[in-house]
């Protein structure tokens, strides 16, 4: 080997003093994430997903999985076409096969479209693996402390997670998986400081365990943040037809007259993978108190993990959401 000489060592040296300059530093790993999302009863899931693909392209995120926390037969495949579009097919897609007893029931406005009309690797959710084993397995393959699950329809399923005992996947209880390998958790679920919210209110049960019980880092989008964000017409201006993302706000009735929607889940993605940054302010130091109907409160405290989002600029949110929502689909060619 080489000797390095006196004047390439003062070289270095001087080089390694400019401002802006490093050696052996690699940009930031992406986010690994794992997105929990009950699409098909609002069109704000699939855009919530188009976000992340979006920025898994950006090279912020990794998608491990994608869990689809109700039971019915289209929504894992929904998915599925929805990451397919995206290049995405190997995703896997997990969806609950258990037991639903929470309350209301959840609308197919364009999931068994998409299932049905779009390529994807699942066909129906009865080819999908049982949700739970998938979260499982799925984070003990990842580094501790490594992963961000973002929920953003009702906890059905994270509870279950959390609940879950020794298995032929592992012998660790579900409670010892998430301590060891989740980073953090972040929930579209409640409104802050009080308030009842639709994710809540459907499984109260679930939403107050991963409230109570939860023990990494939990951070809230409540509504009131997303109905302050409208999005999704972009979509008809800036995408082809057959992107399913924009069918799926086609056909979603809760649109206005302009095809745009509350960002309800969008604000969540984008907090997992972006941080707060100039979009919310994170309000710290409290934890939410969940009712039995779902209702919740802050209270103020320092012995809890939680945290709510309130947004800074909703100007500069709407436009993020929507450069993210639509730019990476321009870029694809489909057929």
């Amino acid at each position: 080997m080489r000797s390095i000489t006196p004047l390439l060592f003062l070289a270095i040296v001087c080089l390694l003093a400019v401002p802006g300059v490093s050696f052996g530093q690699s940009h930031p790993e992406p986010v690994r994430v794992i997105l929990d999302t009950d699409i098909g009863k609002d069109c704000d899931d699939a855009g919530a997903l188009a976000m992340l693909h979006a920025l898994a392209n950006l090279g912020e995120a990794e998608i491990l999985a994608c869990i689809y926390p109700m039971n019915d037969e289209w929504g894992a495949a929904a998915i599925a076409a929805v990451n397919t579009y995206y290049h995405r097919p190997r995703i896997p897609v997990g969806t609950n096969k258990r037991d639903y007893p929470y309350q209301g029931s959840h609308d197919d406005f364009y999931i068994s479209y998409l299932a049905k009309n779009y390529p994807n690797p699942i066909g129906s959710g009865k080819n999908a693996p049982d949700a739970v084993q998938l979260y499982r397995r799925v984070l003990l393959e990842q580094p501790d402390a490594s992963v961000t699950i973002v929920v953003v329809g009702p906890a059905t399923v994270v509870s279950d997670l959390l609940n879950s005992g020794p298995d032929e996947i592992s012998q660790l209880t579900g409670r010892q998986i998430v301590s060891r390998k989740v980073r953090k958790l972040v929930c579209m679920s409640g409104r802050f400081p009080s308030g009842r919210e639709w994710n809540a209110r459907i499984a109260p049960d679930a939403t107050k365990n991963i409230a109570d019980n939860w023990p990494t880092p939990v951070v809230y989008s409540g509504a009131e943040v997303g109905t302050r964000i409208m999005t999704g017409g972009r979509l008809f201006t800036e995408t082809p037809k057959n992107n399913p993302v924009r069918k799926a706000y086609e056909l979603c009735p809760y649109t206005n007259e302009n095809n745009d929607r509350y960002s309800f889940d969008q604000t969540a993605v984008l907090y997992a993978v972006r941080g707060a940054r100039n979009y919310f302010d994170v309000v710290r130091n409290g934890h939410n108190a969940v009712a039995d109907n779902g209702s919740n409160r802050w209270v103020p405290d320092s012995g809890r993990k939680h945290a709510y989002l309130r947004s800074k600029d909703n100007s500069l949110l709407k436009k993020t959401i929507e450069d993210l929502m639509t730019v990476v689909t321009n870029q694809i060619s489909y057929p």
